[in-house]
């Protein structure tokens, strides 16, 4: 396990604590549980260590969906802007690679890397500025043209109303987004899916796991038919990057914006530089 992953995980400890002020014996039973799955398990892959870190934190400050709050203000912050968005997006020159890169910029809006501002709309406006360091939207939009059947998998409340621009923009006729099989971080649920109403232009359906990320092993049989079966997977975000990276899918592309040190090396790129890649 890297130093920048042992501590991410015990800055998710310390902001849970912060948030909903245990009293001082379940706060040392939160934290010395945490701290003995880090240390028995530090060759665990990091989508399972935070999956674990969250069933403990549900445990112990006895709450099942722990970033509802930020959730919902993610998604009315962004439904109350989408028509301006959406109208943005149709006036460009290439509607497409706008929706795209709209769609990397929404996962910025993640708990999990503790990589949410204030003041979001401003941060969407400051990645507005910069260009995409891997950008492959090019070919990933020759990949949707062959494509017949396409698996978007979501990640992140907030982000999700732009992956749903993204797609009503894509106009492809068979496209399933795929969700969390229970709440975990702000990631996105088959109800958060609802509520922005991505079931009102495509298909939407779980993963069947608790995990911030897409870990096969974990997933239902649903979903890992689907995605052996899509022509095209598009994930989003980077716990999907971290399950799938090594996933032996023939057309995966990874949108995302790489938050954490380990990750942008993984790529070749800085932090919170925004890519789109295939892999």
């Amino acid at each position: 396990m890297r130093h920048e992953c042992y501590f991410c995980h015990i800055k998710t400890v310390e902001s849970l604590i912060r948030k909903f002020k245990p009293d001082a014996d379940t706060a040392e039973g939160f934290i010395f549980a945490v701290h003995e799955l880090l240390a028995a398990n530090r060759d665990m892959a990091n989508p399972q260590l935070a999956t674990q870190v969250h069933r403990i934190a549900r445990q112990h400050l006895d709450n099942g969906n722990l970033y509802a709050a930020e959730k919902k203000e993610a998604n009315d912050l962004l439904l109350g802007q989408y028509e301006d968005w959406k109208k943005r997006v149709r006036d460009t020159d290439d509607p497409f690679y706008t929706a795209a890169k709209l769609a990397v910029i929404g996962n910025i809006i993640d708990y999990g890397a503790h990589s949410v501002s204030r003041d979001i709309s401003a941060q969407i406006q400051g990645f507005l500025q910069q260009d995409l360091t891997i950008d492959m939207r090019g070919e990933l939009k020759e990949a949707l043209g062959r494509a017949e059947s396409v698996l978007y998998l979501g990640d992140n409340c907030g982000e999700v109303v732009f992956d749903k621009l993204l797609i009503e923009t894509l106009g492809h006729p068979n496209i399933t987004f795929a969700v969390r099989g229970k709440p975990v971080i702000n990631d996105v649920t088959e109800e958060d899916a609802g509520y922005v109403g991505m079931d009102r232009v495509c298909r939407v359906l779980s993963n069947g796991a608790d995990a911030p990320s897409t870990l096969m092993d974990f997933s239902s049989d649903e979903f890992k038919e689907a995605f052996y079966a899509a022509d095209l997977v598009i994930s989003k975000g980077q716990g999907n990057f971290e399950g799938l990276m090594e996933c032996d899918h023939p057309n995966i592309f990874f949108l995302l914006i790489a938050k954490c040190a380990p990750i942008a090396e993984l790529l070749g790129v800085e932090k919170n530089n925004m890519v789109i890649v295939r892999r």
